[in-house]
Parts: structure tokens; C-alpha cells; sequence
């Protein structure tokens, strides 16, 4: 025995009993390859009964470190949870469409519609400006996101972490694919826990389609910009 290291009496006849299994098989193997339960029992001297009882404990203790794993990765994701979507527009995005002077709210336009009033002459009759539009057709809509839908909180396809119900070889694509080393005789249990402390930066189906949003209010923008200044160029070539 090693310096410094104590064994049992148990354990030291496990371990002489594993030595005369494998010097046994020195010239071949004994037992076939493929019976794996019945070489484990001539290794160990055990009988089929303590074997299963052994599977089963190992099974167990498996099950309880992937609880404790996936505990660990649920309240990692509570701390991330995102906030509301709607705190990542500006408070600009949601003003009352009265603040722009080339349109007028529903309550103004109520009020037009309503009330009767003689037909007023054209700007160009008054003699005033001309480049001052009015355009209810073309308004701007404005979409808010109240975060109460379960893919809010959904992660993007390439950052899911793998799941516990995952074949070993499924997990070990996953690892491939976002290139983690690992060696070839690992169980399935390391493969996942290697998994998990290589997680990917999360990312959010909710913020790749906030930013689509975004983009949308922002062609929008640039699109009102341009109707506006054609229309003004328009009527002052008419006036000309």
C-alpha cells in the first residue's frame, strides 16, 4: 500500500480480487467483452444481486447531482431574467403624436371632423406658408410589448443549454458545435456538468425582435423625413 494511505480490510480484498481478474486475462479475455455484468462480478466477486444494488445506488447518486446542477442553472437564469421590454425604448419612441408639427392627435382631429365651419381658402389664396402638412394617412404606429408571453424569457436556439433528458451523443453535438473540448470515456453526467460551466452568453428571442422593432421605427423616421421634404419641394415649385 501506498505511504501515508490507510484501507480497509474490505476494500483491500476488492482491490486484490480486480488484480487476479485483469492478470487472468493476460493471453485474452476469459469472459467476452460484450457480457459487461458477468466480467464485473468475476472482477469484483460479487454476485448479480449486490450488482444490481450497486447500478442502482450509482443511478441515484447520478440523478442527485444533476438535481443540484439544474438547480444551480434555474436560479443563474432568475438573477438574468430580463426586465420589461418596454424599459428599453426611449421615452421619445412613446411621445403623443401632438409634439410633431406635421400631424395632430385623435382628439384634434375629432374636433375638425365634428364641428362645422365655412371652407377655408388654400395657403396659396391666404398667402401663407405652404410647406406646413397635415398627414394622418401616413402615421406612425406604435407597438408596446407587455412581457406576460412565455417566449419573452425564451433563450435564442444557440444558446440553450443542453437538457438533462438529452442522449450522451446529442450532448456531445451540443459541445461540438460551440466548440468544447472534452475526452471520448467521460459519462454522460460530465459531459452535461462541462456543459454548464461553458454555457454561452444568453441570449433572448425577445431582444433579436425588439431590435427588428427598433429598426422598423426607425425606417419609419426616415421615411416621414422624406415624404415631408418632397411634399414641401412640391408646392414650392407650383407657387414658382
Amino acid at each position: 500500500m501506498p505511504r501515508g494511505q490507510h484501507y480497509s480490510q474490505e476494500t483491500k480484498e476488492l482491490m486484490f480480487n480486480v488484480i487476479k481478474f485483469i492478470e487472468s486475462e493476460k493471453n485474452g479475455a476469459i469472459i467476452p467483452l460484450y457480457n459487461a455484468n458477468d466480467r464485473i462480478m468475476a472482477a469484483l466477486q460479487i454476485s448479480h444481486g449486490s450488482l444490481v444494488n450497486l447500478k442502482n445506488e450509482l443511478k441515484q447518486l447520478e440523478e442527485e447531482e444533476q438535481k443540484i446542477l439544474e438547480q444551480q442553472l434555474l436560479e443563474q437564469q432568475q438573477q438574468q431574467r430580463p426586465y420589461i421590454l418596454a424599459q428599453k425604448y426611449k421615452n421619445e419612441r412613446l411621445r403623443r403624436r401632438s409634439l410633431s408639427p406635421y400631424t395632430i392627435t385623435t382628439t384634434d382631429r375629432s374636433r375638425t371632423t365634428n364641428t362645422p365651419h365655412p371652407a377655408a381658402k388654400s395657403p396659396a389664396k391666404r398667402g401663407g406658408p405652404t410647406s406646413f402638412k397635415v398627414s394622418l394617412r401616413n402615421a406612425r404606429s406604435i407597438t408596446i410589448i407587455i412581457d406576460n408571453a412565455s417566449w419573452h424569457r425564451e433563450l435564442t436556439d444557440d444558446t440553450k443549454p443542453p437538457q438533462r433528458s438529452w442522449r450522451k451523443q446529442r450532448i456531445a453535438n451540443w459541445l461540438q458545435n460551440h466548440n468544447i473540448l472534452y475526452a471520448d470515456d467521460i459519462s454522460k453526467a460530465e459531459l452535461l456538468q462541462l456543459a454548464y460551466e461553458n454555457l454561452p452568453k444568453r441570449k433572448y428571442k425577445a431582444d433579436m425582435f425588439a431590435e427588428k422593432i427598433e429598426e422598423e421605427l426607425n425606417d419609419d423616421d426616415n421615411e416621414d423625413e422624406r415624404s415631408v421634404y418632397s411634399a414641401d419641394t412640391g408646392d414650392d415649385n407650383d407657387d414658382e
